[in-house]
Formats: C-alpha cells, sequence, structure tokens
C-alpha cells in the first residue's frame, strides 16, 4: 500500500513538475518573441538566455543532489565497529562545521562537545522560532492565518537545526528529518491531552502572573496567551525533536525521543510565556489609548 502511495506520489510530482516547467518555456517564448518584434537580436539573445537560465534551475538540484554526501545513520548501540565508523564519518562532518570551532574533532569525547556547542545554537533557534510563534499568535487570533503560519516557522525551524548540525544536508537528509520529526511531533497520541493543558497551565501560572495584575481586560490577555502558549509548545515540541533527530549518536525510540522534547519544551515555556506576554499586555494596554486619540489625530489633519 505504502509502495503504491509513494508511486503515485511520485509520478503526480513528476507530472505537474513538467506542466508548470512547459508553462515557464512558453512564457519566456512569449516574451523573447515580444523582444523580437523590437529587434530581431533582442529576440534571439533573450531566447537563448532564457533557456539556459531555465536548465540550469532544472538541472541544479539535481547536480546537488547527486555531488553532496549522503545521511549518516546513528547506529543500534555505543559499541562496535558500525558506531566507530560512524564516529569516525561524523567527526569529519563536525569538523568542516564553522559553528563547532575547534582544531580538531577525534573521537567520541570530541564528538559529544561538538554537539553540545551545537545544541546550543539550535536552542537559540528554537526560543526565537518559540517567541515569534507566540507574539503572533496571540496578537492576531486568526485561526487559519495563524495555522498556516505556524506550519511555516516550523518548517523553517527544522530547516535552519538541520544546517546548524550538517553543514550542507542533502535532499535525503531534509526528506529523511521532515517525515520523521513531522510524524513524531503531530502523532495524536503522543500527548495526553490534560498532560498538555497541565504544561500550558503551569507555564501561564508563572510567566504571567506578575504581569496581569497591571492589565484591565484581563480576559482577553489570559485568551491571548493561551493562543500564544500553545502555539510556542508545539514550536518548542518540534525544535526539539529535530533536535535529538539531528545530534543523536545512536538510534533511539520514537517515544523516547517524543517524552524527551516534551519535557524539555515545557521547560523552556515559560521563559518565553513570560516575555511574550509583556509585549503582548504592552499592545493591548496601547489599544484602547490608539482608539481614543483617533479622533483627536483626524481634527488635526482637517485643520
Amino acid at each position: 500500500m505504502k509502495r503504491e502511495i509513494r508511486r503515485v506520489l511520485t509520478i503526480t510530482a513528476f507530472a505537474v513538475s513538467a506542466l508548470i516547467l512547459i508553462v515557464i518555456v512558453n512564457q519566456l517564448i512569449q516574451f523573447a518573441n515580444f523582444l523580437g518584434g523590437i529587434h530581431p537580436v533582442f529576440g534571439q539573445v533573450s531566447l537563448i538566455l532564457f533557456l539556459i537560465v531555465a536548465a540550469v534551475a532544472v538541472l541544479a538540484p539535481v547536480w546537488l543532489y547527486f555531488k553532496l554526501p549522503g545521511r549518516l545513520i546513528p547506529p543500534e548501540t555505543d559499541e562496535g565497529a558500525e558506531f566507530d565508523r560512524y564516529i569516525e564519518n561524523l567527526s569529519k562532518r563536525l569538523g568542516g562545521n564553522p559553528i563547532v570551532k575547534m582544531d580538531q574533532v577525534s573521537g567520541v569525547d570530541d564528538v559529544r562537545e561538538a554537539i553540545h556547542v551545537l545544541d546550543k545554537e539550535s536552542d537559540k533557534s528554537i526560543k526565537r522560532t518559540a517567541n515569534r510563534a507566540f507574539i503572533t499568535t496571540a496578537i492576531s487570533q486568526n485561526g487559519a492565518l495563524d495555522a498556516l503560519f505556524i506550519l511555516g516557522l516550523q518548517f523553517r525551524l527544522i530547516w535552519e537545526i538541520a544546517h546548524i548540525y550538517a553543514q550542507r544536508p542533502t535532499i535525503k537528509d531534509l526528506s529523511y528529518l521532515y517525515t520523521n520529526v513531522m510524524v513524531t511531533a503531530f502523532i495524536a497520541s503522543s500527548i495526553d491531552e490534560a498532560e498538555y493543558y497541565e504544561i500550558v497551565e503551569s507555564s501561564m501560572s508563572q510567566g504571567i502572573g506578575s504581569v496581569l495584575s497591571f492589565v484591565p481586560g484581563t480576559t482577553m490577555v489570559i485568551n491571548s496567551v493561551i493562543t500564544g502558549s500553545s502555539n510556542a509548545f508545539l514550536t518548542l515540541r518540534v525544535g526539539k525533536v529535530a533536535q535529538q533527530y539531528c545530534g543523536t549518536l545512536v538510534k533511539r525510540r520514537r517515544q523516547s525521543i517524543r517524552n524527551s522534547a516534551t519535557a524539555e519544551a515545557a521547560k523552556m515555556l515559560a521563559g518565553i510565556v513570560y516575555d511574550g506576554t509583556k509585549i503582548v499586555v504592552k499592545h493591548i494596554g496601547k489599544a484602547p489609548l490608539r482608539l481614543a486619540s483617533k479622533p483627536f489625530r483626524r481634527g488635526k489633519k482637517e485643520e
């Protein structure tokens, strides 16, 4: 069944790509004909240049796909020849990573130290993306657009983390990472609903307890913070799952990764809720003042 679905999707992807390519080439030819109406030389030169650009755009990804190295698959255990080969290959990849900044990466200890450096760097990306998810969705309060925005943020976060751990991941690397992260992060049974609400409630009580006392219209703020906290937590969790897939030395069970990512995301959530709530409160607090001052601003413009 999976093979048939994969085959159908592959054929569909090739068919759609071919149609898009035909449309692009057709538009380029029409534009070249338009330039040819001005002067025949313009038309011929532009057509050749357009076709070269189109060929490069199609062939460059294929060339990169075969040029870049394949993904490194962690072994089952941290002992034996397979683990030693993996550490050796991983050492070479980490040694060429500009974020690591180590003179030489050799052996398990150096690899762990290098991964620790990459963990810190990826944590910055995870927190930055979660903060953006919290503030944007807490202020926006638009379900459909927020869902698309969060999905885009999370895919970009996975891309950033993949680049942090592997300087130039291949298409295989990214497809493997996206598939595993999205399946692991969004599986329905991965986190119990009661546990989820408990995490968000705990983070909210730590993050907004001292902030809300200064704000009128507390209900509006709480609703905004609930929405922002939910999306921030999911984003943190996706980032932590991606981090663990990229930085592991041995294969880990999906359930173990989910549980660990949930626990780490919960620890990071309180700080993000606290910082984000201050910004949300600031915007909501200014809104009535801006509305009240509108008539006066209009009067000044009319004068």
